[in-house]
Formats: C-alpha cells, sequence, structure tokens
C-alpha cells in the first residue's frame, strides 16, 4: 500500500490545532483536495463517526468517499478509514488517513499526515507511480501550509 507523509509545525496550541483539523465546516477552506465533507453520525465528530467527502483532484474532477473514524484521541490524533469511494476514485475502500499532533516545546503543534491509500485499479496503479502520488503529497504539503496559516492567524474551530 503506497503511503505518503507530510509534517508541519504551526505556532499554536496543539488542542486549538486538532480542534481546527476536525471542523467539518472549514475543511475544505485549507484541504485543497476538499469540496465538502458531510458528517453522516450526529455530531461532535468522535471514533465511530461516519463521514462522507466530496474530493477534487483539481483536474474538475469530483468524487465522492465515505469514511470512518476509526479512532479520535482528543489533543493526540485520529485515524480515518475509508469504507465506500466512488468508482472515479483514485484510491479504494481500506485506505487510512491519519494525523497526529505533537507539542514541540509547549506553543508550537508538530501535525504530521500520512495517508496510506489503496489505488482504485489498475489504470490507477499505473496514474499513481507516474505523478499521481507526487501530486498528491504536493496537494497535501499545500494543505498544511493552508492550515498553518490560518490556524496561526487565528481562527479558530467551530466546534465543542
Amino acid at each position: 500500500m503506497p503511503k505518503i507523509e507530510e509534517s508541519i509545525d504551526i505556532a499554536a496550541p496543539r488542542v486549538d490545532v486538532f480542534r481546527f483539523c476536525h471542523d467539518m465546516s472549514n475543511r475544505s477552506e485549507w484541504d485543497e483536495q476538499i469540496e465538502h465533507v458531510e458528517l453522516l453520525s450526529p455530531a461532535p465528530v468522535r471514533s465511530g463517526t461516519l463521514i462522507r467527502v466530496d474530493g477534487n483532484l483539481g483536474r474538475g474532477s469530483i468524487f465522492t468517499w465515505d469514511a470512518e473514524y476509526v479512532s479520535l484521541q482528543l489533543p493526540n490524533g485520529s485515524r480515518l478509514r475509508v469504507i465506500d469511494a466512488a468508482k472515479t476514485c483514485p484510491f479504494r475502500a481500506g485506505s487510512e488517513l491519519s494525523w497526529e499532533f505533537v507539542s514541540v516545546d509547549g506553543r508550537t503543534t508538530r501535525v504530521t499526515w500520512k495517508w496510506n491509500y489503496r489505488p482504485q485499479g489498475f489504470i490507477a496503479s499505473i496514474l499513481d507511480k507516474l505523478g499521481g502520488r507526487a501530486s498528491t503529497q504536493k496537494a497535501i504539503r499545500r494543505s498544511l501550509d493552508n492550515l498553518k496559516d490560518l490556524v496561526e492567524s487565528g481562527r479558530r474551530a467551530h466546534i465543542g
């Protein structure tokens, strides 16, 4: 299973960064691969929560996938497992996204984003090797930069 891992340091308390990342109402604002996230389970987000995500590869193709929070431990991290994905989705069920939040010095949080994914089909596997993986890694890097900019500008989560 291919894996992408990226980290960034954000000058904000760990709990604030964690909550901002898990606030579904602003996810599309900083994550450039996401158009929309819908909670399929009652709020708040916790282990077992189901979500539906409209993803965007930046080439005008929108696709939907459903996932479950396998674990969510405020303020340490979370793990999300894809349970269903549209045929147009470049990855398939069983792919996993995890975030880890580590306090660097009490004022700075290191966010590590791990994307363990399974390409959906033979063509997706080839495209992944021919540049899809590199493109996804760059999008994750830009999304982390966006997250840093928003959190460090004083934005806060809308969740409790």
